[in-house]
């Protein structure tokens, strides 16, 4: 599967810009969130829309989605989340996108923390690794991941509480360091990360 860094979907996003018939306002989450909102230096197959829109909507989406693929030989895909793990008042946060040039298309992110723990749900390597590059480029306060984390996620997310846990010690233990991550695992009674070698 082809991925994709930032200045490719930057230039599929404006290609779908202009391919679009009318104004579209969507949030965008997952991979492609980390790399346009973030500079995550990530990379994604595709652009994760989590958005109610109308059948009309999705039917112009989808149509720019194809002018834009064949217009800039980029074979992003559009997907339509209905489900995602975000923290309870990640709508109170989010974040429009500046500096693309759209005409017709407002791009929303989640803050860096929603972004940073929805990510930290799955846990794939490659969702570590975008948590990592927004860390680089937008230092993720400890205590404020922390506390978003126990008071808007844990016990509202879909997923097992337990790994959960887990996935976040670990992703503590990798930005802050073992010592950190083994705390938390203490406080939630998960097993600890493993130890980084190197």
């Amino acid at each position: 599967m082809t991925r994709f860094d930032k200045a490719q979907l930057v230039t599929f996003i404006r290609s779908l810009d202009r391919n679009l018939e009318e104004p579209l306002s969507v949030v965008v989450i997952g991979g492609a969130a980390a790399a346009v909102g973030y500079d995550s230096h990530t990379k994604t197959a595709d652009i994760d829309v989590f958005t109610n829109l109308s059948k009309s909507q999705v039917r112009h989406l989808s149509e720019a989605a194809k002018c834009a693929q064949s217009e800039t030989g980029l074979a992003v895909g559009i997907g339509h989340t209905a489900v995602a793990d975000l923290p309870f008042n990640y709508e109170d946060r989010l974040k429009p996108i500046r500096g693309l040039k759209l005409r017709k298309t407002t791009i929303f992110v989640p803050d860096k923390y929603d972004l940073a723990l929805s990510k930290t749900m799955r846990g794939h390597p490659h969702d570590i690794e975008a948590i990592e590059g927004i860390h680089e480029r937008h230092h993720l306060a400890l205590k404020t991941l922390v506390d978003r984390f126990e008071t808007e996620l844990l016990g509202e997310a879909v997923a097992d509480p337990r790994k959960i846990c887990l996935n976040v010690a670990m992703v503590v233990a990798r930005l802050y360091g073992f010592d950190e991550g083994k705390k938390l695992a203490e406080r939630w009674k998960v097993p600890a990360p493993q130890r980084s070698r190197g």
